[in-house]
């Protein structure tokens, strides 16, 4: 996933800047979730969050994309 890509769907969702840098260590660097807590320093539960909530958004532009017009 590029930077940019990731960065649209995290402002989309209005994520917060230690949880989108948590979620991308678990995305693109492959992290778990209790190790990018503790390089972000916040709680492994928020991350939990913040990374489900990307996840479902990713999950719901895929199904949109099928019936949005693309340009």
């Amino acid at each position: 996933m590029k930077l940019d890509d990731f960065n649209v769907v995290a402002d989309l969702i209005g994520m917060k800047k230690r949880s989108r840098e948590a979620v991308w260590l678990m995305e693109v660097e492959g992290m778990t979730g209790y190790y990018a807590a503790q390089q972000m320093d916040i709680s492994e539960s928020t991350v939990s969050r913040a990374h489900a909530r990307f996840r479902r958004a990713i999950t719901q532009l895929n199904t949109l994309s099928g019936h949005l017009p693309l340009r």
